[in-house]
């Protein structure tokens, strides 16, 4: 009896640390491939009691992110924009994990047109949530997958 709860229990430690933070990126990075439209959008201002919502400003936009780290982002209006992409793991002194996505995003004459440099939360099959900081506030967006 002993010997089997000392199985169950090597077992179990190895299984809740088995993975790395590598393991963890990849593993994330497998969900973020494929299309993803813009559900909503919201600005927190620094010092502002309440967000601003901004979804109308990217309606229609669309995100695709490919395994080979590339992304392409078409917005509502008809722009088309192209770039790296990768993500990142950040381990606090509690032992926590933050996950950044970082993606530059180039018009096609190879000019820099905008970068995301955010935390990506709450990442599904279905959804994910991306924090991104600005100068004045954070901009705060929530993707569907589309495929």
């Amino acid at each position: 009896m002993q010997r089997i709860i000392l199985t169950y229990l090597i077992t179990s430690a190895l299984l809740t640390t088995g993975c790395s933070i590598q393991d963890q990126v990849a593993n994330r990075e497998d969900r973020l491939i494929g299309t993803w439209v813009i559900d909503r959008a919201v600005f927190d201002e620094d010092g502002a009691l309440f967000n601003t919502n901004v979804t109308d400003e990217y309606a229609g936009d669309e995100v695709v992110f490919y395994p080979d780290g590339t992304v392409e982002y078409f917005s509502g209006d008809g722009r088309f924009f192209s770039g790296p992409w990768f993500l990142d793991a950040l381990r606090d002194l509690d032992d926590d994990v933050e996950f950044t996505l970082d993606a530059d995003f180039f018009l096609d004459s190879g000019v820099l047109a905008f970068r995301w440099s955010g935390t990506i939360q709450k990442l599904t099959n279905n959804n994910f949530n991306l924090n991104v900081p600005e100068v004045d506030g954070t901009l705060r967006l929530r993707w569907d997958k589309v495929d």
